[in-house]
């Protein structure tokens, strides 16, 4: 799941130590989290402007195990220790951040 670097990083810091592995991408400036294929296929993405849920036949670039510097795709949160983020979790942290950083959603509950 490709996500912009300023609600990224939001949502990394709201994730915290539940965040499973996380690619960064530094030239598309993205985040990728990995979740199991299908797990946001009930998400409304339309609350989500700027954030993309990619299938199974995605292509995202998986950078070597070690690869936590330097200029290319990297690991921003290696895989080693939880290589899935729980899909509640993240959708709540996406939520959260999409909403701080643009205020919220026509038609939402106050």
């Amino acid at each position: 799941m490709p996500l912009s670097i300023g609600i990224g990083e939001r949502t990394l810091e709201l994730l915290g130590d539940a965040t499973g592995a996380v690619i960064e991408n530094p030239f598309d400036s993205v985040l990728y989290w990995l979740i199991e294929p299908g797990a946001a296929a009930d998400w409304d993405m339309s609350r989500l402007p700027h954030i993309q849920v990619w299938g199974a036949t995605a292509y995202v670039e998986v950078p070597p195990a070690d690869c936590r510097r330097g200029p290319g795709v990297r690991w921003r949160v290696p895989p080693w220790d939880r290589p899935l983020t729980a899909p509640s979790a993240l959708l709540v942290a996406l939520q959260t951040a999409t909403r701080e950083a643009l205020g919220p959603y026509e038609g939402a509950p106050r």
